[in-house]
């Protein structure tokens, strides 16, 4: 394990009485509740998600919007 996580990891130990491995279980378990929210979300909001999309690759397709590249090549210019 790199440092930083183990670092996250003792941390988060300390909620569950310095125990590691019920730290790690109960983040598992948080992604896992995470995850299902973002799919019910991105489920309902489902047809927005796509006309965004589809608006936003038009307008790049157009030329009305540029990428960060350019935008920060413009503002060094």
């Amino acid at each position: 394990m790199d440092e930083e996580s183990d670092r996250i990891l003792e941390q988060l130990a300390q909620f569950h009485s310095g125990d590691r491995s019920e730290a790690i279980r109960e983040a598992l378990k948080m992604h896992k509740t995470m995850e299902g929210m973002l799919d019910e979300l991105e489920e309902l909001h489902a047809d927005e998600l796509k006309r965004q999309k589809e608006r936003s690759e038009r307008e790049f397709r157009e030329g009305s919007v540029v990428t960060l590249e350019e935008m920060k090549r413009r503002q060094r210019s």
